[in-house]
């Protein structure tokens, strides 16, 4: 259903425009006469925006589902902390050798095509884990999903910017980008809370323990590195609810494939390409040709001065975050602690996110100003949060919550600007594009990150300086970047001339009228 007009004014925008304000003045000769009778809002938007997280946001549940329960994966599957870093590296490598090509698809093919291979995808990702619990076909399935898996996430990930700029106005571009971009973070933190909660900790018992200069079986549950009794002294510890772990593993790849599948129903029964109008006047006006758009992208040093800031902010941050249980063991945290410390880190920063998009949309043109205020904030946690794990100041529980949490409020809750940052730099290309490039670089800083994991005895202290570095890095490169709107300028200067347009007609329509 179409939903009436209204006139939008966004803050910060005002004035009189004149012929040589627009940008891309080559677009304007795309677009028809008469704008008021091909542009459309429709309440269905919402919907599809949801659906679109859905897919996004489960595919992300199961992409996440090793790190936070590293230690029950371990002793069940004889696998080492390398071999969970790895399985989050195999999705982020097909992640960027397909994100182009997915991208390519979603030009040619439309939206609800390739959103339908990318959620079948995932779903066969989730099944083929499904196949049985034995250590040897789980080492090889978990791995094989994980491929898959990169490979259905593509369009989850790389097309936000593309599916809010097909469906939603210019002043709810940014919020509609926030909540398909952020479905992915929500599912990572949502991850950190079902694993643990669905699959306990390995619970062992002490054989040969020397407790009062006696040998004698004595059972003690182990939660993470924390014993219920510290006075015993384990030599032999003897894992005694491996069947239970079993068990609860497969629940949870059970529960992931029905999550995978009702996406896949729910998307073949309504998911249209576009609708019948588009939303905005840039909507309707064709994008640069594909292979002509990835030429201009490589010549276009404004976004790749963007892309970069984002990519290696939030692609360390995004693999820093799976593998947060490895990174804390050393402290004493425990597996479900850093599974809710993750969560929040998460899921503080999907809200800021949205506010921020939300803020985005009402003061326009102002994306560079919000991005250096958060990374601001950013290096000022990161340094908090490095200096606690390394006992430079006095060690804290609550002030490690409280400084991971931040990482995650200033970090992620850039992201979604990025997008449309990104799709603004590199305008007329298509969001498709811009998207596809800035994830594939995301997820070729996330890879190398992983990649150091595979460093003999390397230890967990670098992690920390890794993200610290990143956040650093990117906050020059936002000062560098000549800050334009292109896309935005011109949806505004074509709806303030529709909107004159309308206003003279009125007038000049009342002189005629004799009456």
């Amino acid at each position: 259903m179409e939903e009436k007009k209204e006139e939008r004014q966004p803050l910060l925008v005002s004035g009189e425009f004149k012929d040589n304000d627009l940008l891309v003045p080559d677009t304007e000769t795309l677009l028809p006469d008469s704008l008021d009778t091909i542009t459309g809002v429709y309440r269905c938007r919402w919907y599809i925006i949801i659906l679109f997280s859905y897919g996004s946001f489960i595919q992300s549940v199961g992409w996440n589902t090793w790190g936070p329960i590293t230690e029950s994966a371990e002793v069940t599957f004889q696998w080492s902390d390398s071999d969970i870093g790895q399985l989050v590296n195999y999705a982020n490598i097909a992640f960027i050798l397909t994100v182009l090509p997915f991208c390519y698809l979603i030009d040619v093919k439309g939206i609800r095509f390739t959103v339908l291979i990318c959620g079948l995808l995932n779903f066969v990702g989730f099944a083929v884990r499904c196949v049985s619990m034995e250590p040897g076909v789980m080492t090889w399935t978990a791995n094989a999903g994980a491929i898959i898996l990169g490979v259905g996430g593509t369009i989850g990930f790389a097309a936000p910017a593309k599916v809010s700029s097909v469906w939603f106005p210019s002043d709810q571009r940014a919020t509609a980008t926030s909540i398909a971009s952020l479905s992915n973070f929500l599912g990572v933190s949502l991850s950190f809370l079902l694993g643990p909660l669905i699959v306990p900790s390995p619970k062992y018992a002490c054989n040969d323990t020397n407790i009062n200069n006696s040998s004698t079986w004595s059972h003690v549950h182990h939660y993470g590195h924390i014993w219920e009794h510290n006075e015993t002294n384990c030599i032999n510890k003897v894992l005694i609810n491996k069947e239970h772990l079993v068990t609860e593993i497969r629940y949870l790849m059970y529960l992931h494939a029905a999550g995978g599948l009702l996406f896949v129903l729910l998307a073949l029964i309504y998911f249209p390409n576009k609708p019948p109008k588009p939303p905005s006047p840039t909507a309707a006006i064709a994008r640069t040709q594909w292979t002509q758009g990835i030429k201009s992208i490589f010549r276009n040093h404004a976004f790749w001065l963007v892309v970069v800031a984002g990519s290696i902010s939030s692609g360390v941050l995004g693999v820093w975050a799976t593998v947060l249980d490895v990174n804390l063991k050393p402290l004493g945290i425990t597996q479900l602690q850093a599974g809710y410390m993750g969560f929040w880190n998460t899921i503080a920063g999907c809200i800021a996110g949205f506010i921020m998009a939300r803020f985005s949309d009402i003061f326009m043109r102002r994306m560079k100003a919000f991005l250096i205020l958060l990374f601001s904030g950013a290096i000022i946690s990161v340094v908090w949060f490095t200096a606690i794990c390394n006992k430079y100041i006095p060690f804290d529980v609550v002030s490690l919550y409280a400084s991971c949490i931040l990482i995650g409020i200033f970090i992620n809750a850039s992201i979604p600007l990025f997008y449309e940052i990104c799709a603004e730099a590199s305008y007329p290309v298509s969001e498709g594009i811009s998207g596809g490039i800035l994830t594939q670089v995301n997820q070729l800083f996330g890879s190398c990150f992983l990649l150091v994991m595979l460093v003999k005895n390397i230890g967990v202290g670098w992690m920390n300086w890794a993200l610290l570095g990143s956040s650093v890095v990117a906050l020059p490169l936002l000062f560098l970047f000549p800050e334009r709107y292109p896309r935005t300028d011109l949806d505004i200067v074509i709806e303030h001339r529709s909107s004159t347009a309308d206003i003279q007609a009125s007038e000049n329509s009342e002189k005629l009228d004799p009456s």
